[in-house]
């Protein structure tokens, strides 16, 4: 039942990654700690398998990768979510299963009520401040989509230009996170069998999102996602 959950969520994650430009780890998020069993296990996961997806997806875009763009958030991604990968080695899973609950509610009411309101300038200082939040939150919770998102939509004009760079963004950031996540023990034996699971799922989610979930109204796509986004939050935190 474990790994059926973990294939099917990568199905629908990955699902909602093509159509949207993020989301799999968001989504991924609110049922893999509870069958997983450890939340850096489930982010470790998710890292793993972001990692592969985004470097298929920049291979297919790589025309339309604004590769300059990337140098200021990933510098700072790199520095922070060194520092916040081995500081969330010592914490206790409840405590970061609580943080992951409070992060989910907030992610929520922010998409919902405040998103489309928002724009930023493209410039150093906020590309250091996206990186930055993305370290904190990839490092944590493999969730760190949402404030580099909000920078590349603002410094990109085209739909391919954006989904190219943000996937180029994800395939490096991931791939260095899932190195921090071994060396600090938090990769085992079963996280890596997760992962393969979590691949295949991943595979037939990307087609799916070339396909079937592209018809599908993709502002009520995420409205639905968000309140799950709410509910999972708050069950968290009660639980």
């Amino acid at each position: 039942m474990e790994y059926l959950i973990v294939f099917i969520g990568c199905i629908f994650g990955s699902s909602l990654n093509m159509v949207v430009g993020f989301g799999f780890g968001i989504f991924c998020m609110m049922f893999f700690p509870y069958v997983i069993g450890s939340t850096l296990g489930s982010a470790a996961v998710i890292n793993m398998v972001t990692a592969v997806q985004a470097t298929i997806a920049t291979i297919h875009y790589r025309r339309h990768v604004n590769w300059r763009l990337l140098i200021t958030p990933l510098a700072a991604y790199f520095v922070v979510s060194w520092i916040v990968v081995h500081f969330a080695a010592g914490l206790n899973n409840d405590i970061l299963k609580l943080m992951l609950g409070v992060l989910l509610i907030a992610l929520s009411i922010y998409f919902i009520f405040i998103a489309k309101r928002v724009r930023i300038k493209a410039n150093a200082r906020n590309g250091i401040l996206a990186g930055s939040l993305g370290g904190v939150m990839s490092g944590l919770f493999a969730i760190g989509g949402p404030p580099v998102s909000l920078y590349f939509s603002s410094a990109t004009e085209e739909k391919e230009d954006y989904l190219a760079t943000i996937q180029g963004y994800f395939m490096i950031s991931n791939a260095y996170v899932v190195v921090l996540r071994f060396t600090s023990g938090v990769v085992t034996g079963h996280i890596l069998l997760c992962a393969a699971v979590g691949l295949a799922g991943m595979l037939l989610g990307s087609l799916l999102g070339n396909t079937i979930f592209k018809k599908i109204n993709a502002d009520t796509m995420r409205k639905a996602i968000y309140a799950m986004m709410a509910v999972s939050g708050a069950v968290m935190l009660i639980t």
